[in-house]
């Protein structure tokens, strides 16, 4: 999905402040898909002028006016039409992958430490997981929500007891210090 398709489907929860948008782009989507926020305004502007988005200012008192976005009815359907013609699919990038498969050319104390970042990276998207399920009432996407949250638990749930397994066996073959070049690739 393209940035501005994203917007409307975030836009398809409610009407939102441009701030609220960038902070949900931030803590919610990137979790699940490659999404820059450099280009929000100028994308949410687009969107206005496509006729797919209103945009309304409100003014505050001691603070600057905000810009309140809401979907049209024609914004409404070709979110739905994007969402029912894009392709879904599913990829993983992961660096520490990359860096692990040339593990047997690092130190051990450099694999430890990566295994353990990772660790400690996975407790960390759980306790994020269970904010948003804790802070996160919008009966209108529960349904959804709820099962890509689950679903994301189970593989991050999976990733962890595949480390916590197999580690040992991964330390087993990578040396305690290497010089450089020296090391071994295994199948």
């Amino acid at each position: 999905m393209n940035t501005k398709e994203v917007l409307l489907s975030i836009l398809m929860r409610g009407p939102a402040t441009g701030y609220d948008i960038k902070k949900t782009l931030e803590t919610r989507i990137a979790n699940i898909l490659d999404v820059s926020v450099s280009n929000l305004y100028p994308a949410l502007n687009e969107l206005a002028s496509e006729g797919l988005v209103t945009c309304q200012r409100v003014e505050q008192d001691s603070r600057p006016a905000k810009k309140i976005y809401e979907l049209t009815e024609t914004g409404r359907e070709s979110c739905i039409a994007a969402l029912m013609s894009s392709e879904p699919r599913h990829r993983i990038r992961s660096e520490f992958w990359f860096i692990l498969a040339y593990a047997p050319f690092l130190p051990k104390e450099r694999v430890r430490q990566l295994v353990d970042q990772r660790l400690a990276e996975i407790g960390e998207s759980f306790e994020r997981i269970k904010e948003i399920r804790r802070t996160d009432v919008d009966e209108s996407c529960y349904e959804g929500q709820s099962f890509v949250l689950g679903l994301a638990s189970a593989l991050y749930e999976g990733e962890r007891a595949y480390i916590e397994r197999y580690r040992d066996t991964l330390l087993t073959g990578v040396p305690e210090q290497n010089a450089p070049g020296v090391g071994r690739m295994t199948a």
